[in-house]
């Protein structure tokens, strides 16, 4: 039977899949701020991150999610500087305003118009490839009667990962979670659902690349 916890932890897997395609989060200067810090950098992640492509010594791109300081220091009403230090653990926010943080990312999540405003935020900020995107789920999902932990892989075309983030923003993680049913009993085995997800992940497709045929596996 799903927990409290469990239903927390699929929302925010879900969210970070949507919102965070195929990225990785800049790191951050560690400081004595300890999980204080942490959350707060979560919190802010959540609300004011953006997307850049980078290409690495190698020649491979890849997406890092930076958290712009800029744009959370006008939205709460400090100095930019003060942000960086709360991000390095240096300072530490005042109630009041990790209060403001905390409300504002639980809205994010939990409410329609949050959802609304994230993806609109992931779509200006990223770029959907060409070839589409594979989407890897872990969690308790199979064929009907036929369900126990295991990880997924489908490739999503444009569409359905436009699709995917639509039925999130409209109708939460629930929604999200039936779309995705719905596109792997068509296109990886009938009737599949997916009980609880436990984690999951989104990474964009190179056009032409057709590695990505998907196997599931324990």
């Amino acid at each position: 039977m799903a927990t409290d916890d469990d239903a927390l932890k699929q929302r925010n897997t879900l969210f970070q899949a949507i919102s965070w395609l195929g990225s990785e989060s800049e790191p951050s200067t560690p400081g004595t701020g300890g999980a204080e810090a942490s959350d707060v950098a979560k919190h802010l992640r959540t609300l004011y991150s953006t997307t850049r492509t980078v290409t690495t010594p190698g020649g491979v791109k890849k997406s890092v999610t930076k958290i712009s300081t800029a744009e959370a220091a006008k939205a709460l009403g400090v100095s930019q500087r003060t942000v960086q230090r709360w991000l390095k653990g240096v300072h530490n926010p005042k109630q009041t305003v990790m209060n403001t943080l905390k409300k504002k990312a639980r809205q994010a999540v939990t409410t329609k118009r949050g959802r609304q405003q994230m993806v609109r935020r992931a779509r200006a900020n990223q770029r959907i490839p060409m070839g589409g995107v594979k989407v890897s789920v872990t969690g308790t999902q199979g064929p009907r009667d036929y369900s126990r932990d295991r990880t997924i892989q489908q490739k999503l075309t444009p569409e359905e990962y436009e699709n995917f983030r639509s039925a999130w923003a409209m109708g939460g993680d629930v929604a999200a979670r039936e779309y995705l049913e719905a596109v792997l009993s068509e296109k990886y085995v009938d009737d599949w659902k997916i009980g609880k997800i436990s984690g999951m992940s989104m990474n964009g497709i190179d056009a032409g690349d057709d590695r990505s045929d998907p196997r599931a596996s324990r």
